[in-house]
């Protein structure tokens, strides 16, 4: 007995497992909760519940019309409805997250603005302190350049008073007349020859002085370190002609004066035992 209670029970459940007849059960009771109730707790004796049920619950439309058409409607259309729930829903949540979508958009690009005018403020603040930099700089060459023009003013002076004294030095050793000259610029002049006479390069004086009194040439065994020393110190100087595409050398108005003071300096005794005779320069 209890097999067959089991097999029927079995076979109850796979047919429930149905989905029509599954739906078709449930939307029965549903339509009939009534008189399932009345049945499980009404205190009436059987007959007088089945006499109630039939009178008053016995239609079709209860007991199989409305039952069948819900549970059609479940399977068969209520699917579609909840796809279309899902489809309203889906585009609302597609909505939200492009919302949410935008709105991380425009925080991320007000960060670039943010970003931008900060990048901005910074090169406007770098350009300031260069501009500072800069502007310290061109004071301190302004202020070099203006120290450098009262040297050169002051070096412009002294040039200028070089030159004149040179110019009246030179006039001096064509008319071999010193009386215009001040006694400065004659002390100076001797004091100048007495620190050559000292040097180590004097010793050539004799030689390269005749050398440019007579052939406005310097002798061929002079050394070329001692002919740059001649011209450093500004006794000899270096022409070119460039008509006759030649090169000679002179005295400079210093060199002159040196010139002068060591024939002057010079004592003539005896033609005949004095070798320094013959190499004078008249």
């Amino acid at each position: 007995m209890k097999e067959i209670i089991s097999s029927i029970l079995d076979s109850t459940k796979d047919r429930l497992k149905n989905p029509l007849l599954g739906s078709f059960v449930f939307s029965w009771l549903i339509f009939n909760w009534k008189p399932l109730f009345y049945i499980l707790f009404s205190k009436n004796s059987i007959e007088n519940k089945i006499d109630f049920i039939t009178e008053c619950y016995g239609s079709i439309n209860n007991n199989f019309w409305f039952p069948l058409i819900f549970s059609i409607f479940y399977i068969v259309l209520f699917p579609y409805i909840l796809w279309g729930f899902d489809k309203l829903s889906s585009k609302a949540i597609i909505g939200r997250k492009d919302n949410v979508l935008d709105l991380n958009i425009s925080d991320i690009k007000n960060k670039q603005k943010i970003a931008f005018e900060e990048s901005e403020l910074e090169n406007i603040k770098a350009s300031y302190r260069d501009k500072a930099d800069l502007n310290k700089k061109i004071e301190i060459l302004n202020n070099q350049l203006t120290e450098k023009d009262e040297i050169i003013n002051i070096q412009n002076i002294e040039l200028n008073q070089i030159k004149n004294d040179q110019a009246r030095l030179r006039d001096f050793i064509k008319t071999n007349n010193d009386s215009d000259l001040s006694e400065n610029e004659k002390v100076n002049l001797q004091n100048q020859f007495l620190e050559f006479k000292n040097s180590d390069i004097y010793r050539f004086f004799r030689e390269i002085g005749t050398g440019i009194s007579r052939r406005s040439s310097l002798p061929n065994n002079i050394d070329d370190l001692v002919i740059e020393k001649y011209r450093h110190f500004e006794i000899i100087k270096e022409v070119r002609d460039e008509e006759n595409n030649r090169l000679y050398y002179k005295f400079t108005p210093k060199g002159e004066s040196f010139w002068k003071q060591f024939i002057m300096s010079i004592r003539i005794t005896d033609k005949s035992n004095e070798k320094e005779e013959d190499d004078l320069p008249f």
